[in-house]
C-alpha cells in the first residue's frame, strides 16, 4: 500500500454530471498487446456497475487506468464531470480502490488500519462506527495477520470504504473466499450502496454478476461485447431460454447446428461415456427440445431458462472458467 499526504475535499469539483463516471473511448496497450480495445460505459449515482469477463479480459486494466494507477493510451474518464485525467488530485479524493491483490499491514491492528488510511481523506467516515458495521468490532485491537481470510476481506472493503468517497472501485472482490464470507461481502456493499455509494466492480464470478450489479458489462479479449442489466442481457441474446442436451449421437449436434447457427453452444465431445454434451438458446425451448428428442428419442434433452453464463457463452464462444494466458500472467490480469 503507497500512502500520500491527506487527499483534497471532493466538493473542490465545479458542476456537476448526470453520470457519476463516464468512460470514452478507452485503450491501454502493453508492448504489441492491445488489453483495452476502445471501451465506452458510463455509471450512474448509487448503483452498482460491473465488469465481467475471464482472466485476461482487461478488466483490471480498465480499472487501473479509471483509478489513476496507469495512463491509458487513448479516451477519456470523467468523475462528476470532469476530467479524471487532468485533476488526478481530485480524482483520488473522489475514487477509492480495492485492488485484486491488496494486502494489509500485518503488525498493525484492526483499528490502527482503518485510521491510517482515514487519515488520506478529509471527511472519512467514523473508524468505530465502520468497525461495527463490518462486524469486526471485537478485532479491533488484534493485529490484522491474525485475521481469518473472510474477516481480512471485510477489513480491505472497509479500507476503500472509510474515505466516504463517492465512488468506490473493487477489482475481484471475492475471489477466494468461501460462501459464507463472501455473502458477507456482499452484503457490506448492499449496505454501502444504501448509504448513496456508487461501486465499479470486476468479477469472473457469475453468480456475483447476477446477484450484485444493477448493471453490466461484458468484456472479452480486451472489448466491451454487451452492456445492460443482467435480465436485460438475458432477454436481448438468449430470450425464451435453452435446450440442454446429452446424447449418443456423433450426428446429432451437427443436424441441430445446421437449423440453430451459433445458437449452439457449450459443445463438449464424448468422452469416456461415449456421450456429448451441448446447448441450444431457444425462443421456445420446448418446441426445440420436441424437435430434437425426435431425432433422437434416446437423447438426454432438458429445456430450462436462460441464464447470464448463457448469454456470456453465446456472446464470446467460451465459459468463465480462469484462462492462463501470457498476457495475463505478464499484467496480473491485464
Amino acid at each position: 500500500m503507497v500512502m500520500t499526504s491527506q487527499l483534497p475535499s471532493v466538493t473542490e469539483f465545479p458542476g456537476s454530471s448526470e453520470n457519476v463516471l463516464e468512460v470514452v473511448d478507452l485503450r491501454v496497450r502493453y508492448a504489441d498487446i492491445e488489453a483495452v480495445a476502445g471501451i465506452s460505459f458510463s455509471v450512474v449515482p448509487g448503483e452498482i456497475f460491473g465488469l465481467l469477463g475471464r482472466n485476461g479480459a482487461g478488466k483490471t486494466s480498465t480499472i487501473s487506468a479509471i483509478a489513476g494507477l496507469r495512463r491509458p493510451d487513448a479516451g477519456q474518464v470523467r468523475i462528476l464531470g470532469e476530467d479524471a485525467l487532468a485533476r488526478t488530485d481530485l480524482l483520488r479524493a473522489s475514487l477509492a480502490l480495492q485492488p485484486q491483490q491488496a494486502s494489509l499491514f500485518p503488525r498493525l491492528k484492526v483499528r490502527e488500519t482503518l485510521e491510517t488510511w482515514a487519515a488520506l481523506y478529509p471527511a472519512p467516515r467514523d473508524v468505530d462506527a465502520l468497525l461495527d458495521e463490518i462486524g469486526l468490532a471485537e478485532k479491533a485491537g488484534a493485529r490484522s495477520a491474525r485475521l481469518s481470510g473472510g474477516q481480512q476481506q471485510r477489513l480491505l472493503l472497509a479500507t476503500a470504504l472509510v474515505g466516504d468517497t463517492p465512488v468506490v472501485v473493487l477489482d475481484e472482490p471475492t475471489t477466494g473466499l468461501d460462501p459464507h464470507a463472501r455473502h458477507a461481502v456482499w452484503d457490506l456493499i448492499r449496505r454501502a450502496q444504501a448509504g448513496g455509494t456508487t461501486f465499479l466492480l470486476t468479477t469472473h464470478a457469475m453468480a456475483e454478476a447476477e446477484e450484485m450489479c444493477d448493471r453490466l458489462a461484458v468484456m472479452h479479449e480486451g472489448r466491451m461485447v454487451a452492456a445492460g442489466s443482467p435480465a436485460e442481457l438475458i432477454a436481448r441474446y438468449a430470450s425464451g431460454g435453452v435446450v440442454s442436451v446429452r446424447t449418443g449421437s456423433s450426428e446429432l449436434v451437427d443436424r441441430v447446428r445446421a437449423r440453430h447457427g451459433d445458437a449452439v453452444t457449450a459443445v463438449e465431445s464424448a468422452g469416456r461415456s461415449g456421450r456429448t454434451r451441448f446447448e441450444v438458446t431457444a425462443d421456445d425451448p420446448h418446441a426445440t427440445a420436441a424437435w430434437i428428442t425426435g431425432l433422437d428419442p434416446a437423447a438426454d434433452v432438458r429445456p430450462r431458462p436462460a441464464t447470464l453464463e448463457d448469454v456470456f457463452l453465446r456472446l464470446t464462444g467460451t465459459s468463465l472458467e480462469p484462462t492462463s494466458d501470457k498476457a495475463s500472467e505478464q499484467e496480473g490480469e491485464r
